[in-house]
């Protein structure tokens, strides 16, 4: 198998360690009156046109200045540190279903959102749903667990946080260029494993047939591909696909390369800690950055407890990636689960 690799480290605007993001100005964007009164005006537009999640444009949603914050906000990420937060999304009074609106609104000015699962969910919500996130079918935003470090699809990923919890669900985020030249010092023999990448358990979300729960190829950890390093992994999904049909089994040293990957997210030197409140819209860069979330304990009434709405976003400007580090599904590059 050929795989381009890059020669030596990452030394370019997409690195970056914890300490660099205690200057907040380098990720937190707080909305002045003026942008939230324009996302206050643009809902009440979208909902007298009847504009809907699944056909919404940002012509629906019109930001006559916030429009232009965000096209650039959107270059950024894919440019630089790969985080930024939107803070005071004004969420206040809305029902559920206008907030599912307001949010397929905003990121309209930024990309095109892509389905999240086999039901064509644009905007999915992360829940607590009782279940264990132990069990390998279980995907782990509807579980209240401490999960492993790991990438979403499309270009981005976006959290808007609706109710934070009662007490606890850190979000850490961590570079996954910093963890590619802290590899590369420490343990360089995982970095050939992880160029060429492993079978992916996908819960059920492939094509209907042989490859419904797991990826008919090796999807790279690490993508070398027109000068620029792009990260993919989800360390979970990777060591359970050894328990499937079709699956190959890992060496130990592809095991000891998955899971220094998941021990160097967690470094104090790169991850970032910090907490979502409610009306900050969190956009993740899925190719440079990887995510993560603390164990929580929630709320006891239904309205009050942790709510985060996700998107899927491919950027109109994305970097140029390869087929087999872009197709997480089996349904093609960049897109998302296969529709049942």
């Amino acid at each position: 198998m050929s795989v381009e690799i890059l020669k030596g480290k990452v030394n370019d605007s997409t690195l970056w360690y914890a300490k660099d993001l205690n200057d907040k100005s380098k990720w937190l964007h707080p909305l002045s009156s003026a942008h939230q009164d324009e996302i206050i005006n643009a809902l009440q537009f979208a909902k007298e046109n009847a504009s809907t999640i699944e056909t919404m444009t940002r012509e629906d949603f019109p930001l006559p200045q916030l429009s232009g914050v965000l096209a650039r906000l959107g270059h950024k990420l894919e440019t630089r540190v790969g985080i930024s937060v939107l803070r005071g999304i004004p969420l206040q009074n809305m029902s559920v279903d206008e907030i599912e609106l307001l949010y397929a609104g905003i990121t309209s000015h930024i990309g095109k959102m892509i389905n999240q699962d086999t039901k064509g969910t644009l905007v999915g919500h992360v829940l607590d749903q009782g279940v264990s996130y132990d069990n390998i079918e279980v995907r782990g935003y509807t579980t209240n667990a401490q999960l492993t470090p790991h990438c979403d699809s499309g270009d981005l990923l976006g959290l808007l946080c609706v109710r934070p919890a009662r007490e606890g669900g850190v979000n850490n985020f961590s570079c996954s260029m910093a963890i590619y030249n802290k590899l590369y010092e420490m343990h360089p023999e995982f970095l050939m494993p992880l160029y060429r990448g492993f079978h992916y358990n996908i819960r059920g979300n492939g094509p209907m047939g042989h490859y419904r729960d797991i990826t008919n190829h090796r999807v790279p950890v690490f993508s070398f591909h027109q000068g620029r390093l792009s990260c993919r992994y989800n360390q979970k999904a990777i060591l359970t696909a050894e328990q499937l049909d079709n699956s190959t089994p890992l060496s130990c040293l592809e095991k000891m390369a998955i899971n220094y990957v998941a021990e160097l997210a967690m470094d104090d030197d790169i991850r970032f800690d910090t907490y979502l409140e409610a009306g900050d819209l969190a956009l993740i860069n899925n190719n440079t950055v990887l995510h993560n979330r603390g164990s929580f304990i929630d709320y006891d009434e239904a309205d009050m407890k942790r709510l985060m709405m996700r998107q899927w976003i491919n950027l109109p400007r994305a970097r140029d990636l390869t087929f087999d580090f872009a197709d997480h599904y089996n349904t093609g590059p960049r897109m998302g689960p296969a529709i049942h």
